[in-house]
C-alpha cells in the first residue's frame, strides 16, 4: 500500500503544479484566448485518441504498472523539452504531446487502485483523497513560488513527480491481463442478452469494444459524463484567464484550484458515505447540479474573491462526480477490464467533452463574453445531471 499511496500522491502534485497554470502560461507566451482554446482542443483530440489505447495496452498487452511507467516517463521528457525556447507552433505541438502521455496517469492509477483494494474498489474514496490533498498542497505552494519565479519551475517539478509516479507504480502488484478472445467467445455465445449479436462492430475497438459489449449501459453513462464535463472543462480552462482579467495573479489562480482540491479531501469521505445512501445516480446528479450553479455564478461574478470562494463547492461537486463514475465502472465491468473502463471515462470527460468545451468555449469567451462561455457550461451540466439520474446505478456499497 505504500507504493500505491506514493503513486496517487505523485499524480496529484504533478497535475497540481502544472495543469491549473497552462492557460496563463500560454497567454504569457503570446497565445490569444481563441488560440488557447484551440491548443486545449487539439490536446483534447489527442487525449481522446490516446486514452483508449492506454487502456488496451494496460489490460491486454503490457499490464497496468508498466503502461503507466511509459506514460509518466514520456510526459517527463516532454516537460523538460518545453523548457527550451520554441516558436509558438512548436510549443503547441509539445503541449499536445504532453497531454498524450499525461492522459494515462489518472485512469491507470484509478484502475490499479480499484484492483488493489478489496471488494472491487471499497475504500477507493479514501485513497483518491490523497491525490486531492497533494494537488491542493502542490497548487497553492506552486502559486506562491511562481509569484516570485514565473512559471518555468512548473515544468521541472511536474517532470520530477512524473518520474516518482513511474518508480512507485513498479511496486504495485498487477492482476492478470484480459483475455479478449475468451471474453468475445463468451459474449458471442450469450448473444443479445449481453449486448448484441455475435460479430458486433465493437470488436474492431479492442478492449474498449469488449467493455461496451460487456456493459451495454456504459455507453449511456459516458454520455452523461460528457455532458457534465463540457461544463467542468469550460471552468477549468477559462477560469484562470478570468481571474487574471479581474486583477488576480498566479497566486489567485493557484488559490482557486487549490481551494477546490482542499474541499475534495473531506468531500471524498462524505461522498463515499453518500453513495451508500442515495446511490451513485443521486450522487452524480446532485454533484452535477452543484457544479452548474457555480458555473452560472461565474457568468455574473466580477470579484475574484467571490469566484475563489465558490471553488469550495466545485471541490465537493468534483469529488462526487469522480467517485460516482469510478465506482459505476467498477460495478459494471470485471477487474481485468478496469483500466479500459477508467480510460473510457477519462477519454469522455477530458477528451470528447474537452474538445467541445474548448473550441466552443474559446470562441464564446473571446468573441462574445466570459459569461456566455460559463453559461453554456452550466446548461450542459444540468442536462448531464438529468441524463445521469436515469442511467447510473442505484445504491451501492460504501465507497
Amino acid at each position: 500500500m505504500t507504493s500505491l499511496r506514493i503513486m496517487v500522491l505523485s499524480v496529484g502534485v504533478a497535475v497540481g503544479v502544472f495543469l491549473p497554470f497552462v492557460a496563463v502560461i500560454l497567454a504569457e507566451l503570446g497565445f490569444s484566448p481563441s488560440a488557447i482554446g484551440l491548443v486545449f482542443a487539439l490536446g483534447a483530440i489527442a487525449f481522446t485518441v490516446a486514452v483508449p489505447a492506454w487502456g488496451h495496452l494496460a489490460d491486454v498487452r503490457l499490464g497496468r504498472p508498466r503502461t503507466l511507467q511509459v506514460g509518466a516517463v514520456g510526459a517527463a521528457i516532454v516537460l523538460l523539452v518545453l523548457l527550451g525556447s520554441w516558436p509558438r507552433p512548436v510549443v503547441a505541438i509539445l503541449f499536445v504531446a504532453f497531454w498524450v502521455f499525461e492522459s494515462s496517469w489518472q485512469p491507470l492509477s484509478d484502475a490499479m487502485t480499484v484492483n488493489a483494494l478489496p471488494g472491487r474498489g471499497r475504500g477507493y474514496a479514501r485513497v483518491r483523497l490523497l491525490t486531492s490533498f497533494s494537488f491542493a498542497v502542490g497548487t497553492v505552494a506552486a502559486g506562491l513560488v511562481f509569484d516570485r519565479t514565473g512559471y518555468r519551475p512548473a515544468f521541472v517539478i511536474a517532470a520530477v513527480c512524473a518520474l516518482a509516479m513511474a518508480i512507485a507504480s513498479a511496486g504495485i502488484p498487477d492482476i492478470a491481463r484480459a483475455d479478449l478472445s475468451a471474453l468475445r467467445s463468451t459474449l458471442s455465445a450469450e448473444g443479445p442478452a449481453r449486448g448484441g449479436p455475435a460479430g458486433h462492430r465493437t470488436w474492431h475497438f479492442g478492449s474498449a469494444g469488449v467493455a461496451l459489449r460487456v456493459a451495454p449501459r456504459l455507453g449511456l453513462v459516458l454520455t452523461a459524463v460528457a455532458l457534465v464535463h463540457v461544463g467542468v472543462i469550460s471552468g477549468n480552462t477559462f477560469l484562470g484567464l478570468r481571474l487574471v482579467e479581474l486583477g488576480g495573479g498566479p497566486s489567485a489562480v493557484a488559490l482557486s484550484a487549490g481551494l477546490s482540491a482542499v474541499a475534495e479531501i473531506p468531500a471524498m469521505l462524505v461522498v463515499g458515505w453518500a453513495a451508500s445512501r442515495i446511490g451513485l445516480r443521486g450522487l452524480f446528479a446532485g454533484s452535477a447540479s452543484i457544479y452548474a450553479v457555480c458555473l452560472a455564478s461565474w457568468a455574473i461574478a466580477d470579484a475574484p474573491g467571490l469566484i475563489i470562494a465558490s471553488r469550495l463547492l466545485t471541490g465537493l461537486a468534483f469529488a462526487g462526480l469522480v467517485v460516482s463514475v469510478v465506482l459505476t465502472i467498477a460495478t459494471l465491468l470485471p477487474s481485468d477490464l478496469q483500466a479500459t473502463g477508467q480510460t473510457l471515462f477519462q477519454m469522455t470527460a477530458f477528451g470528447v467533452a474537452a474538445i467541445a468545451a474548448n473550441v466552443v468555449g474559446g470562441f464564446l469567451y473571446g468573441s462574445v463574453s466570459p459569461a456566455a462561455a460559463f453559461s453554456l457550461g452550466a446548461l450542459m451540466a444540468v442536462v448531464g445531471a438529468v441524463v445521469g439520474w436515469f442511467v447510473l446505478p442505484g445504491v451501492t456499497q460504501r465507497a
